[in-house]
């Protein structure tokens, strides 16, 4: 439709028009390449400064470049922090899941910022 009438964009009550305050929403990322361990820490780091505080909770096991062991990270807000967990097994498959929780999160910027983490 198009949008003859711009009074009402903010404050319409319509049911289907949710409060931009709490919409909260989940998104799952997977990958089947590994990141490149640097560039994600950085990639990662800027987000959190930017959008720490829409950021409620995240969490992921990650398949790093070099490493054989999954890493697992979690998070609140700014707060992130990564571990070493089980090393992948030889029947495993290497890939990496991520879960963002959060505010309006602008999955797109994270999904192709995570993208570019990617080796090959």
């Amino acid at each position: 439709h198009h949008d003859h009438d711009h009074e009402h964009g903010e404050h319409c009550n319509h049911p289907h028009h949710h409060h931009h305050d709490d919409d909260v929403k989940s998104f799952v990322y997977r990958a089947d390449k590994p990141f490149d361990p640097a560039k994600l820490e950085d990639f990662l780091g800027a987000i959190v400064q930017v959008y720490g505080p829409r950021m409620l909770r995240y969490k992921g096991v990650l398949n790093m470049q070099g490493i054989d062991r999954k890493v697992v990270f979690q998070g609140v807000h700014q707060l992130m922090g990564s571990d070493l967990a089980a090393p992948w097994g030889p029947q495993e498959q290497r890939q990496s899941k991520m879960v963002f929780i959060g505010i309006d999160l602008p999955r797109d910027i994270l999904e192709k910022g995570l993208q570019q983490c990617l080796i090959g």
